[in-house]
């Protein structure tokens, strides 16, 4: 333990520390705890997060200079230390009767943004529309309850900035699609006009009118004109143009569906949903090769649902499209943590020919029909 004491001091000292996680506590009082710099401190400093078993969210500071030694002195309550650095990665494993093994890899490539956390918005900075959504108090404090919506709002802007190369330079169209209470919306438009300096109009469909006229409200407060919210059915609701990013988080079921074929007809550049309540397929499997994981309940709907996202992806790619599957946010936050991630690509012909006749495939081995494939018919057929 010496050696990375002294290891991990020195890259918290030369900022090459990325994150420190203790998980598995012996007196299970305790969730997990997380420490990760925090330059956005006065002095540098270390953010410890420590998560309880309520839900709650317990902030407080270390300074840089000993840190490692107080860390290493609380992962003595845990089964499991998970370091990253810069320098070196470890993993400490240690049993309720004391025996330690500890395991040390290749440092992470991945360079710390100077806000410290890898965050695009800094914890401990008031943002007014963070603040009219009630994630952070008056004095830009993120709510202890909403901790993992802070977490989950800046994983989604760091995929966003992923696919900045795919997106035009100047003027960016952004439709929001059953947008519900529309967080990603505010931290889209933000990211796009405040932090990128680009001009950005956003557009987001909801069919309830209430939800959309909270946030249309809000949206006149902070006075961002760029910002539009419209309650009614998705694809009739919004302009006719072609759109650059297409954002969908937890549509439920088919919805999903029609925001992915929707975005495709209108020739989205990039499209980024979250999707939900995956159900379609669990009612229309009929496989007698696939009988004995569909005969129990739970497996089927599991099964249901990762089919439902892979044929998914598989239909993207044949509409042109490279796709890429993603971890959303810690599923601890939410189990309803996957991505998919579509970009307009130069697709030959062969390939997306190949990958439909795979998808029709698939789905008669599964007996199932499912809504994408009916909502892309026409678009596939002249695509050919």
């Amino acid at each position: 333990m010496q050696k990375l004491t002294e290891k991990l001091q020195a890259e918290a000292d030369a900022r090459g520390l990325l994150r420190v996680t203790l998980s598995g506590h012996f007196g299970k009082t305790v969730k997990k705890i997380s420490y990760t710099p925090a330059t956005h401190k006065k002095e540098p400093s270390i953010l410890e997060e420590r998560f309880m078993p309520d839900g709650k969210a317990l902030h407080a500071f270390l300074p840089v200079k000993g840190c490692a030694e107080r860390i290493l002195k609380e992962s003595e309550s845990f089964r499991q230390t998970d370091v990253s650095a810069v320098g070196f990665s470890a993993v400490v494993l240690r049993s309720a009767k004391g025996a330690l093994h500890i395991k040390y890899g290749e440092g992470s490539e991945e360079k710390r943004k100077p806000d410290g956390k890898n965050y695009i918005l800094s914890p401990g900075v008031k943002y007014d529309f963070l603040t009219l959504l009630g994630i952070q108090d008056a004095s830009g404090r993120v709510h202890d309850k909403r901790q993992g919506k802070f977490r989950q709002i800046n994983r989604f802007l760091q995929i966003v900035s992923d696919v900045l190369p795919s997106l035009p330079e100047n003027e960016v169209k952004i439709w929001d699609l059953c947008c519900g209470k529309s967080y990603l919306s505010f931290a889209v438009y933000y990211y796009f006009r405040y932090v990128l300096g680009k001009d950005v109009s956003v557009h987001c469909v909801d069919l309830k009118a209430d939800v959309i006229a909270e946030c249309a409200s809000y949206a006149e407060k902070l006075g961002w004109d760029g910002l539009h919210f419209i309650c009614g059915d998705i694809f009739k609701a919004v302009p006719d143009e072609r759109p650059d990013l297409v954002l969908s988080l937890h549509a439920c079921d088919t919805a999903t569906d029609m925001v992915l074929a929707g975005a495709v007809q209108r020739g989205a550049r990039v499209i980024l949903s979250s999707p939900c309540c995956q159900h379609e397929l669990a009612s229309q499997i009929n496989c007698p090769e696939l009988s004995y994981v569909t005969r129990e309940p739970i497996l089927k709907q599991k099964l249901a649902a990762v089919l439902t996202d892979a044929l998914r992806c598989r239909l993207l790619y044949a509409c042109g499209y490279k796709v890429t599957t993603l971890e959303f946010t810690d599923p601890e936050d939410t189990p309803k943590n996957l991505m998919i991630r579509a970009e307009k690509a130069l697709i030959p012909a062969k390939l997306r020919e190949a990958a439909l006749a795979e998808y029709d495939n698939v789905c008669a081995g599964l007996g199932a029909k499912p809504a994408m494939r009916s909502l892309l018919s026409d678009f596939l057929t002249k695509t050919r």
